[in-house]
């Protein structure tokens, strides 16, 4: 999960796939994520994204709908400069975990 935030332009609850289990309200940290009052064509209450500013496309919601009903949507632009940038940062960290491996694999333990 990343700590970069996209600008999230829409969350996407769909009418088809909610069960209004409501995973998706109880995952998210930052409360974005309410349920409607009226009731749908199926009869039930779905969340819906009440305080949209304060997402963090965190993507929480998703990873907890066992139905994959709900989608956030970010702005695709911004997210590929997020991603580049955080790629950047975990190759370095990987080469020195690679590193340390090497040379633990050499017999030398205190590192």
């Amino acid at each position: 999960m990343n700590m970069s935030t996209a600008k999230v332009r829409q969350i996407v609850v769909s009418d088809k796939l909610c069960k209004a289990c409501y995973l998706c309200i109880w995952a998210c940290p930052w409360g974005v994520l309410e349920i409607k009052e009226e009731r749908n064509w199926r009869g039930i209450k779905k969340p819906y994204a009440a305080k949209i500013e304060q997402c963090r496309a965190c993507r929480l919601c998703e990873l907890y709908c066992p139905d994959f009903a709900i989608q956030v949507v970010v702005d695709e632009e911004e997210e590929r400069k997020i991603l580049e940038v955080e790629e950047r940062y975990e190759r370095k960290w990987f080469d020195r975990l690679k590193k340390r491996d090497e040379i633990i694999s050499k017999g030398v333990w205190w590192l």
